[in-house]
């Protein structure tokens, strides 16, 4: 089998599956290019476009293999005779997006999704650029949903997220001795408040249905995942700087202030490449039921450092 014989085996293959698919794109004006590449040798030559390869080797007993996605031809030479099989390709295993290092902003609304606080929760009104969340999501589990595709499958796993809720504001946060419920309480005027801060630990689980494209290359694809995720808050403090008397003070205080020790919401993650970005928001609220102003929690950030 001559070599330009090969190549126009290869470059009809490539038209005749494919047609459908280029008039699509040339309705859309799609002017993206095919390249064919040729490596040979010694006597062994490959010519491939995307999605196909052609391989010939005259000293090798399978003289020519015909790659087509998930399914290659081989062409044997046994015993003065020529025979073809077809071997179906392992596909690399479902792999998703979630372990890793994140950084993110909290925020918080009430009901109806109003970023305007009511009334009862003017204390806790934040100082937005500096309420942080950091994450460290060390577990990761994937569950692909296709038998012969990778692009497509359920993620699971586990990370430790610390919320930081930072507030500025002169307020102690305390609980009502008369009601119980968690308000604000003002701070002497001697005391120039600089921080003000609620943070809270918690160890997360999701479970996201991630899609990701194209589905015929592993490498550089666009994902998005959304699904439940719940926690169980492991520890928390408040924490207040304050000048007073020409000195600064620190106070810290790890009593209980009514935060929810469950939370659950809703996660949506978006990526391309290293750009990985992810939204979370509670149904569940900030405070117990009855312990707090009704406040929604949610946090917007991104990946930083994939595991």
């Amino acid at each position: 089998m001559t070599k330009s014989v090969l190549i126009s085996i290869v470059l009809f293959t490539a038209f005749t599956l494919n047609l459908a698919a280029q008039r699509n794109r040339d309705k859309r004006n799609d002017r993206s290019t095919r390249v064919v590449t040729i490596y040979e040798e010694g006597a062994k030559t490959e010519v491939s476009v995307p999605g196909i390869k052609v391989e010939v080797d005259d000293f090798n007993d399978t003289i020519t293999k015909i790659t087509i996605g998930s399914r290659r031809f081989e062409v044997i030479e046994d015993h003065n005779r020529s025979r073809v099989r077809m071997v179906r390709i392992p596909i690399d295993r479902f792999k998703g997006h979630w372990a890793g290092f994140e950084l993110g902003f909290n925020g918080y609304m009430s009901s109806g999704f109003s970023t305007s606080l009511p009334a009862d929760a003017q204390f806790m009104d934040l100082n937005q650029g500096k309420a942080v969340t950091v994450g460290i999501n060390f577990l990761q589990y994937n569950i692909g949903l296709q038998r012969y595709k990778n692009n497509l499958g359920l993620v699971v796993g586990s990370g430790l997220t610390w919320y930081n809720y930072r507030t500025d504001k002169p307020y102690y946060f305390e609980r009502d001795p008369e009601t119980g419920s968690t308000i604000g309480v003002p701070v002497p005027d001697s005391k120039a408040v600089t921080k003000n801060k609620i943070m809270s630990a918690f160890l997360n689980f999701p479970l996201l249905l991630e899609w990701q494209l194209p589905a015929t290359e592993d490498r550089h694809r666009f994902f998005i995942s959304a699904g439940p995720y719940c926690g169980f808050r492991l520890w928390g403090h408040t924490k207040m700087a304050y000048h007073e008397g020409g000195s600064r003070h620190k106070e810290k205080s790890k009593k209980d202030i009514n935060i929810n020790p469950f939370q659950y919401g809703a996660m949506v993650r978006v990526g391309y490449r290293f750009i990985k970005l992810y939204g979370t928001y509670n149904f569940s609220t900030l405070y117990t039921n009855g312990g707090g102003p009704e406040l929604h929690p949610y946090t917007i950030g991104m990946t930083l450092i994939s595991f």
